[in-house]
């Protein structure tokens, strides 16, 4: 997202973090608010799927795990991809062994992801303005 703040430009890359788990959120959130990105976090999946329907233009990029309920990552990113009309890229980042369904062939990275990894991910998917 930009903004103009006193005829400066502002370039905020945003991105949401999707997973059932607090803990992976918050280390996600932490570890990417230190390296100047905008981080909204989100523990239910439903909750999250609204609130970037109202607020689309908001991010430029998803990390979502995959097994939560009542849906999982990759439902969540089909009804992003098909119900906005956006671009927001998302990666899943997971556990789970197998994926199952990846019909979208999104991006998929599995835990544990060390530090520089997340970063590295992030860089490499993020929009560069």
């Amino acid at each position: 997202m930009s903004v103009f703040e006193d005829d400066i430009l502002i370039v905020s890359q945003s991105i949401a973090i999707v997973d059932d788990e607090p803990d992976t959120v918050q280390l996600f959130e932490d570890i990417l608010t230190a390296n100047g990105y905008k981080v909204t976090g989100f523990t239910k999946p439903l909750v999250a799927l609204e609130y970037i329907k109202e607020n689309q233009y908001e991010f430029d990029l998803i990390l979502s795990d995959y097994k939560m309920i009542p849906i999982d990552g990759c439902d969540l990113a089909r009804k992003i991809i098909t119900e906005l009309d956006t671009k927001i890229k998302v990666i899943i980042i997971t556990a789970a062994n197998d994926i199952g369904d990846n019909h979208l062939k999104l991006q998929v990275y599995f835990k544990p992801v060390i530090m520089n990894k997340l970063i590295e991910i992030v860089k490499k998917n993020i929009h560069s303005f």
